[in-house]
């Protein structure tokens, strides 16, 4: 994206999160996820009454952005009297308290996202607020100082992460005496009764499991990836220089002073003889028990790139280095949905490690001009607090996938895994040499996953452009299949049975290419299971599941074609190894679960996973369909009916006689029995 095509603002924002987060989630994770659904709906509401707009609300965070400081500000204080009061009915251990920061300045909008210093600023300021304080910024400060009936404490200048230069922050507190008035209390105790209400047909709305906290730490020896390098990537085409540890800090260029490439030296294998630098995990706080095997979180690595448009090339280096490392037997990886979680928030790997059940980290940071690339890595054993690895990488792109299976093996070395040559030969295995092949599927991926018509176009479209400039990219093909079978799924075809037939034209491309094509593998169980052969279905999961043995998607897809086929107890004990390997799932993994539950006939594990994937989705319509049925044979009835409701509000169209149609059972009673237990819920 040109600069010219970059479009600023200046706005006022205001990032918010719950303190003591995973404490809460815990206690009651339920009632926790209960409850935050509440006050966003009330943060979203006064957000709106202050002429506002909720940009983002991910897992416990919600950031807004407002037209004026004043309206921000009037806002966070209206919102935090609202919590105050709700919360001095709670039990200790049961109160939610949000920190708030508000910060004015220069954003970069791109459709309803925004991104740039000003956010970057606002989350910092956050995090320097008390559970249920505000603090803002100098520059908000400055604007607000003499229009609004608040007093300020100045809390110093701050040096903050990722940001030139200190930031001024203030404590905004009410003058002695201010209280609400009486029609906003009325207003307050009206608008609790509308969410009850609400509650009740809607169930739940968030999908976050995990809270996040500032980190805090910095080691000088080694650039964390909140103060990765921002130095330029020098470009002479000359100049090659070779990996490089991470010795010393980035050092900052005087102002007028030009920036020098790093000198070449020869990368470091050894593990960083340091002395712990950080906080350390404790094996006891783990939220699962640590593997008997190496455990491994990696995390989204840093866009340094100052371009929000390059978010695809970063996450999607992340994405093969956990899909390669997923290929060991040997090692137990987190999925990617976990720790994409983490995505832009400052985070503590001691918490990371804690949080996801593993012992050791990966993060870094990806910056990229041009032809060239910046990549700096580093391993942390989070329970003993030590660097096992870091390097820094300066290459051309062309050297790209060289590099991504440099440092899959070096984090394999590090982790003392001994690999068999069929293991290091799945390792290194790419699906292209064609760098703009490599981007157009990346560009593609993030495409589909938007799962929206228009977006699944162009997520077409790109896979068809992968495969022109690489005709030898298995990858690429089997893409292109699962978007084809996307379009069956959410009837955007006129016609399935032809994209059904291009669906299984692209993924027996892709598996002639490379047999080992895991998208195109489960792709084809789809079609499979689709068709009705089961027995087939089922055994393509399990080849996708054998061949990766960390792929927690394979292993759910595999649950679900067991499940389909009549074998539910089967599927259950793969459903499990999934979640665990993925902790903060997409929601489709909990209606498989809730589905699975289900036909066994444990009606209330069924009722509890389905209603995690109502709180992900609140739009799912198979969601809330098989909740239905589960309460309806659960003999819930008032409950079933409200589900039901939910059903065709969703889709008015829908009837069991179109159900009946997509349901995959094989087995004949399965099938009469949800249908019935449909038609018992109030569906016709």
């Amino acid at each position: 994206m040109t600069t010219q095509e970059v479009k600023r603002k200046l706005t006022a924002i205001l990032s918010a999160d719950v303190k003591g987060y995973s404490l809460l989630m815990g206690e009651d994770e339920v009632g926790t996820i209960r409850t935050l659904s509440t006050y966003r709906k009330i943060m979203i509401t006064l957000t709106q009454q202050y002429r506002g707009r909720v940009v983002d609300a991910p897992g416990d965070n919600v950031l807004a952005e407002f037209g004026s400081v004043v309206d921000a500000v009037q806002c966070a204080i209206e919102i935090q009297k609202e919590f105050k009061a709700r919360n001095a009915e709670v039990p200790e251990n049961q109160k939610m308290e949000f920190r708030m920061g508000v910060n004015i300045g220069d954003v970069i909008e791109e459709g309803k996202k925004i991104y740039g210093d000003g956010v970057n600023i606002a989350a910092r300021v956050e995090s320097l607020a008390e559970g249920g304080g505000i603090c803002i910024s100098g520059t908000a400060y400055d604007q607000v100082k003499n229009k609004l009936d608040l007093e300020y404490e100045f809390l110093g200048e701050k040096e903050v992460k990722n940001i030139a230069g200190p930031v001024r922050v203030y404590r905004v507190q009410l003058k002695p005496g201010v209280e609400l008035s009486v029609s906003r209390r009325e207003r307050r105790t009206g608008l609790r009764r509308w969410q009850w209400t609400a509650m009740a047909v809607v169930v739940l709305l968030i999908a976050g499991f995990v809270t996040l906290a500032i980190w805090k730490y910095y080691t000088p020896s080694i650039p964390s990836r909140e103060v990765a390098s921002k130095e330029k990537i020098t470009t002479a085409p000359s100049e090659k220089p070779e990996a490089q540890p991470l010795t010393s800090s980035p050092k900052a260029v005087p102002p007028g002073e030009k920036e020098t490439s790093p000198s070449p030296a020869k990368p470091s294998t050894t593990p960083t003889p340091t002395k712990p630098a950080m906080e350390v995990a404790s094996a006891k706080k783990m939220a699962f028990p640590l593997p008997n095997k190496p455990s491994i979180a990696v995390l989204p690595f840093v866009n340094m790139s100052g371009d929000p448009q390059q978010e695809y090339f970063s996450d999607g280096l992340t994405e093969d280095i956990i899909t390669a490392l997923s290929k060991v037997q040997r090692l137990f990886v987190i999925a990617r949905n976990s720790t994409f979680t983490y995505k832009r928030k400052p985070v503590k790997v001691q918490q990371v490690a804690e949080e996801l059940g593993v012992r050791y980290v990966l993060e870094g940071s990806v910056q990229r001009a041009g032809d060239r690339v910046r990549i700096t890595a580093q391993l942390i054993d989070a329970l003993k607090g030590h660097h096992l690895w870091a390097e820094r990488y300066d290459r051309d792109l062309k050297d790209l996938f060289a590099l991504q299976n440099e440092i899959t093996m070096k984090i394999l070395m590090a982790l003392h895994v001994k690999l068999v040559e069929g293991e290091q030969a799945l390792v290194r295995a790419r699906g292209t040499n064609n760098f703009e092949a490599y981007e157009k599927f990346l560009q593609a991926t993030e495409q589909h996953y938007l799962f929206t018509r228009e977006a699944g176009v162009r997520a077409r479209q790109l896979c068809e452009e992968a495969i022109t400039l690489d005709p030898g990219y298995s990858t690429a093909y089997g893409l292109l299949s699962v978007v084809y079978l996307a379009e069956v799924r959410y009837r955007w075809t006129r016609s399935p049975p032809e994209t059904m037939r291009q669906a299984l034209e692209m993924a027996q491309k892709a598996l002639a290419l490379d047999p080992t094509t895991l998208i195109a593998q489960m792709a084809m169980g789809q079609i499979h299971l689709l068709k009705r052969d089961h027995n087939e279905a089922i055994a393509w999961g399990e080849r996708a599941a054998s061949t990766y043995p960390n792929a927690d998607n394979a292993h759910v897809f595999l649950a679900w074609f067991l499940m389909a086929a009549g074998r539910p107890e089967e599927a259950v004990p793969l459903l499990k190894q999934a979640i665990r390997r993925n902790p903060i799932p997409p929601g489709w993994y909990f209606i498989v679960l809730g589905q699975t539950y289900w036909m066994i006939g444990r009606f209330d594990e069924a009722i509890v996973e389905l209603k995690k994937a109502v709180a992900y989705s609140p739009d799912e319509l198979g969601a809330h369909a098989i909740l239905a049925a589960a309460y309806a044979e659960a003999g819930r009835l008032e409950e079933a009916r409200v589900e039901a409701a939910e059903v065709m509000r969703i889709q008015p169209t829908y009837s069991l006689e179109n159900q009946a149609k997509v349901v995959v059972f094989k087995n004949q009673g399965h099938f009469d029995r949800y249908i019935e237990a449909l038609r018992k819920a109030g569906l016709k």
